[in-house]
Order: C-alpha cells, then sequence, then structure tokens
C-alpha cells in the first residue's frame, strides 16, 4: 500500500511538472510574439499571348529596362591600352540606378570591348523622365572591381529614341539600354492563406486585375462561387482561384472593419513591378 501511495505521488509530480514545462512554453511563445505560420499561395500568372487584349494599357509611370549592350574604348583612362596595363582586355558589367539606388545589374563578359548582356536582368520598374538614373561602367577583377566609366542621366524625350536610351559614357565609350512601355503578364495578381477552416488574401500586385475588383490585403474570403469557404477543402479553394472562368469567379470578403462585399475575380493583364515579382521578359 505505502509503496502504490509513492508510486502515486511521484506519478502527481510528473504530471504538474509537465503541465508546468506546457504552460511555461506556451506563455513564452506568447510573450515573443510567435504564431501560427500559414504558407502563402500565390494564383498563377503566365505570360500573355497575342490574342489577349491589354485592357487597361501599361501604365504610363512603368517602363521595362534592360542594360543591352555597351562599347568599351580600347584605352584606359590614363591612355595605355588595356593589354599593356593589365594583360588582357577587360570583363566588363554594367550596373543601373534610379534615384541612387542600385536595380540592375549585368554579369561580366570575359575579354571583350563590345559587351553583349543578353542574359542581363530585366523587368518593369517605377521610373519617370524627373527621376535621377545613372549607369556605371565596372571592370571584374579577382580582387578589386575597377570603375570604368560613369554617367548621370534622366530619362527625357531628347534621350529616349524609340524604345532605346543610347549614352557616352565618360571614360568608358557607350552603353544602350532597353526603355520600353511596361510588359504585361496575365492572371490575378494576388496571394492568399488557407487556415484553419477559412482562407485570408494576403497581398496584390499593384493595379493587378485582383486589386481593381476591390478586394483589399487582409480580406477574409467568406464565400467563393456561392460556398462558404468553411465547408470548401483546402484543395477546393486552390482549385478555385487558379480556374478562374472567364465569365470571373464571384466571392464575398469580410474586410477588416467587418464590412462585407461581393466581387468577381477576373484574369487580365498585370503589369508587375521588378520589386514586386522579379524578371518580367
Amino acid at each position: 500500500m505505502a509503496a502504490s501511495k509513492i508510486l502515486s505521488a511521484m506519478n502527481t509530480k510528473r504530471l504538474v511538472y509537465a503541465l508546468s514545462l506546457a504552460g511555461a512554453f506556451a506563455a513564452s511563445a506568447l510573450s515573443s510574439g510567435c504564431v501560427a505560420l500559414y504558407p502563402e499561395i500565390g494564383t498563377g500568372i503566365r505570360k500573355i499571348t497575342a490574342e489577349q487584349a491589354l485592357d487597361p494599357p501599361p501604365p504610363e509611370e512603368l517602363r521595362w529596362m534592360r542594360i543591352v549592350s555597351g562599347t568599351i574604348k580600347d584605352t584606359m583612362r590614363d591612355g595605355r591600352s588595356w593589354k599593356a596595363a593589365i594583360g588582357k582586355l577587360p570583363d566588363p558589367y554594367a550596373k543601373l540606378y534610379i534615384n541612387e539606388q542600385e536595380v540592375l545589374r549585368t554579369n561580366p563578359k570575359t575579354e571583350t570591348l563590345e559587351p553583349s548582356w543578353d542574359d542581363a536582368p530585366r523587368g518593369n520598374f517605377q521610373v519617370s523622365s524627373a527621376d535621377k538614373m545613372r549607369v556605371e561602367i565596372w571592370d571584374a577583377n579577382t580582387v578589386t572591381d575597377k570603375p570604368i566609366g560613369v554617367k548621370d542621366f534622366r530619362a527625357t524625350e531628347d534621350l529616349v529614341l524609340g524604345d532605346r536610351i543610347r549614352l557616352e559614357v565618360p571614360g568608358a565609350g557607350e552603353v544602350i539600354i532597353a526603355y520600353e512601355r511596361a510588359h504585361a503578364m496575365f492572371g490575378l495578381g494576388l496571394w492568399f492563406e488557407l487556415r484553419t477552416d477559412t482562407c485570408f488574401i494576403t497581398r496584390m500586385i499593384g493595379g493587378s486585375p485582383a486589386e481593381r475588383s476591390g478586394a483589399q490585403p487582409g480580406d477574409e474570403v467568406v464565400q467563393i462561387n456561392g460556398k462558404p469557404v468553411t465547408t470548401m477543402s483546402s484543395n477546393a479553394v486552390r482549385s478555385a482561384f487558379n480556374s478562374i472562368p472567364s465569365d470571373g469567379l464571384p466571392v464575398v470578403l469580410r474586410h477588416a472593419d467587418g464590412s462585407t462585399a461581393t466581387v468577381t475575380l477576373r484574369e487580365g493583364p498585370i503589369y508587375p513591378t521588378f520589386a514586386e515579382f522579379g524578371q518580367v521578359d
């Protein structure tokens, strides 16, 4: 009997200790701001086809840019040839800045005076003729990269010829930058989270069809095509967002202030910026 009482007491102490640990862990998680994490899911964004109308057209304040090519002088600033100075031709690469922020950088091209940066990153950027821009040409070096030339400019009408900016870069030579109306993608431009029994919109691409519909980041998706989200499986919600019918997908949204709105989500042209989406061809 005595032994059984001792074991019972020990088990009780173990239980109390375990519960105290669990409580301490929960309190620590709450105090440190830890919350349940849900994966963010993006709706499909794909290349636009020639048959798809650009409605609305590209915004005036967005430009698709890529550093295309350059021509490097055969002599350095001190008048010596590259081979006489460093034993070889330069490995040139270029950087592009908008308002002192670097936005594009090419990969170096090996030993050439006529670099063509076909593999350079490209995309849509918010820029206008009022913005300060700068292009820098550098020589890649295993120890320390060396500047070749720098040119400050603005994308004014007299400088933009067609869809190109051609610049004389002091100390370097010439560089050509593609400067076109924003390139489009196609889709909704919307990301969402599937939580325990509901769905929330997390973010949207600026000016996307999702944003134009009236949806807002933080909205709870209450119904999809007349079905309460609480009755739908996660796969059914994913499928609905990634299979938008041509006449649109009606959804009921609950905004952060508690009000509700019925909107119709339709796919259409999207002009994502490089910062929002990355490279756009």
